[in-house]
Formats: structure tokens, C-alpha cells, sequence
């Protein structure tokens, strides 16, 4: 008897096909096969007449939600933080968030240049004018982020488009703050975002759910849906993976938590989670949601006590 079971590494669930024998009167189960991940393991179900496992898509699994939990309950309890610490804490957060969104999407400038762009104002020799660019606005980009998650009123489309002005600022100025007009494919993706005309209704659920009351681990799961959401729509022309990773904070930020960073290093896994929830499977993307909080919640911490 063969038969299909998920199994996890890291953060990464993939898919075996398992043979049961009984032998002297014991079961006896081996993998006779790997077969990658959800899609090439419904394909291989279609071809051989196999039922596929029932998915068990739960974003946040109990314990991670309540570790979560613990950590800011933990934290808003040290609250409020000295200004100094604060302040130490953002100027970190802007300089690292900056590198790694940017680098995600290809910007060459390293950690060590982005701070000196940033926080000294250096033009580094062999890097682009683009490079520059985008790390600037990205710091303006957080700066807003900020005010908008401290103001107290609901997020509208016009924070979104404002945020994406921000991103694209100087560098194209005709794409920045404006819906896309054309259809777009993405680039080694299998995923072909919705119609340009359909992009205003779909904004509204990015909006909705920024605007979620929802708290603790059910505010993670929303950044998660937020983030996704973003990136399958693919409303502008550019500028669209630094604007969910933005909007993703933004949900979280509202709940109380701190900013949270999608590393560079992470950036084959962070891809694959997001054509994971392509298919309605978020719990890839909300692991590396949730390995990034903790990594934050515990920086946070550890200055606050």
C-alpha cells in the first residue's frame, strides 16, 4: 500500500511517497520516492491515481502563536522604552530593513555602504545613481511608515500610494504612487497577476485588512495575507516587493509589535513561500514571518531589560 505524507525541513514542508508492508506481523513503512513540493506532488497523484493528503493549511501552529504572544506581552509590560533606546533601535531598523529589501530586489549596495549612504551621506564609487536612489527612498519610505502606523485613524489607499511615491521617488517618477495600465509578467514565476482594470477592487482587500482589529498571533497571520496579497496583485509597475514587505510592518506595527526584517539570505526560500501561498499554502511564508519576528522580539527585549 503506497500513499502520500508531508514532511518539513526548516521551514520548508515537501512531499514523499510512503509504501506499508506488514512483515511478521509488525507495520513496516519506507519512502520509495521524493516528490518536492504541493504542485509536483499533485502532479505526481494525477498521473499514478493516487488521493493527494488532505491539506492542512494552518498558518500559525499553537506553539509559535502562543511564543509570539509571550515575547510581546513580555515586552509591552518593559514599555515605554527610553527615547534613546528607541531611537538606536530605528536607525538599526532603517539601515538593515533598507539593505535587505533592496538587495531582495537587486540593489548591489552592501550593508556596510547602505549605512554610510544613509547615515553619513556618502556617495560610494563603482554603485549606481539607482542604488542610491532606492536606499534613500527606502529610509523615506520607513519614515512615513512610522507616521502612518502612529496615527490614529484608519489606513486608506491614498497611505499605499503614498508609500509606493515614496519608493520610486526620482527614479521613476511616471510609475511612482500610479496603478499599473498594462499587464506584467513576473519573472521565473508561474504566477500571472490579475488585470491592470481589476487592480482598484483589489487594493480594497490590502486595505481591509490593514485595517484588521484582530491582535497577537492573529495580527501575524494578517501581515502574512497582507504581504501575499501585495505581491499577487502586483498593482505597479515596480516597487511592489518593498512595498508589501512595508505594508506587512505596517499590520504588525498597528498590533503593537515591532518591525520585523525578510533577510537577504532568505530571499530562495522567501520566493518559493510566496508561490507556495500562489497556491493558498501560507504556512512557508508565515514561518519566515515568524523566525523574523522572533528575531526582532528578542532584540527588543534584549535592550529593553
Amino acid at each position: 500500500m503506497s500513499y502520500i505524507r508531508e514532511r518539513k525541513r526548516g521551514s520548508t514542508f515537501y512531499y514523499v511517497l510512503v509504501e506499508s508492508s506488514r512483515e511478521n506481523g509488525k507495520v513496516r513503512q519506507r519512502t520509495v520516492k521524493y516528490l518536492g513540493n504541493s504542485e509536483k506532488m499533485l502532479e505526481y497523484c494525477k498521473r499514478h491515481g493516487l488521493k493527494p493528503p488532505v491539506p492542512k493549511y494552518v498558518m500559525l501552529d499553537s506553539s509559535t502563536a502562543f511564543m509570539l504572544e509571550s515575547k510581546l506581552v513580555k515586552l509591552n509590560k518593559l514599555r515605554p522604552l527610553p527615547s534613546q533606546t528607541v531611537k538606536s533601535l530605528k536607525e538599526k531598523f532603517e539601515v538593515e530593513m533598507t539593505y535587505n529589501s533592496n538587495a531582495i530586489e537587486g540593489n548591489k549596495l552592501t550593508l556596510k555602504e547602505t549605512f554610510l549612504v544613509l547615515e553619513k551621506g556618502i556617495t560610494i564609487g563603482g554603485r549606481s545613481m539607482k542604488d542610491h536612489m532606492e536606499a534613500t527612498n527606502h529610509k523615506e519610505a520607513l519614515e512615513l511608515l512610522e507616521k502612518i502606523a502612529n496615527a490614529k485613524k484608519a489606513v486608506t489607499i491614498g497611505d499605499v500610494l503614498d508609500l509606493h511615491a515614496v519608493i520610486l521617488d526620482k527614479i521613476s517618477p511616471q510609475d511612482a504612487g500610479i496603478y499599473r495600465r498594462y499587464q506584467v509578467l513576473i519573472t521565473q514565476s508561474k504566477h500571472r497577476p490579475p488585470k491592470w482594470q481589476d487592480v482598484p477592487q483589489l487594493i480594497k482587500q490590502v486595505i481591509e485588512e490593514l485595517n484588521s482589529k484582530r491582535r497577537g498571533a492573529a495580527a501575524v497571520e494578517s501581515a502574512v495575507k497582507i504581504h501575499h496579497l501585495v505581491a499577487w496583485i502586483h498593482p505597479f509597475g515596480d516597487g511592489n516587493g518593498r512595498l508589501a514587505r512595508l505594508l506587512m510592518n505596517l499590520r504588525l506595527m498597528r498590533a503593537g509589535f515591532p518591525p520585523v526584517i525578510v533577510e537577504k539570505k532568505v530571499r530562495k526560500s522567501y520566493y518559493d513561500a510566496l508561490e507556495n501561498a500562489d497556491d493558498g499554502d501560507y504556512r512557508q511564508l508565515t514561518m519566515l514571518t515568524a523566525q523574523a519576528l522572533k528575531k526582532s522580539l528578542d532584540l527588543w527585549l534584549s535592550v529593553a531589560e
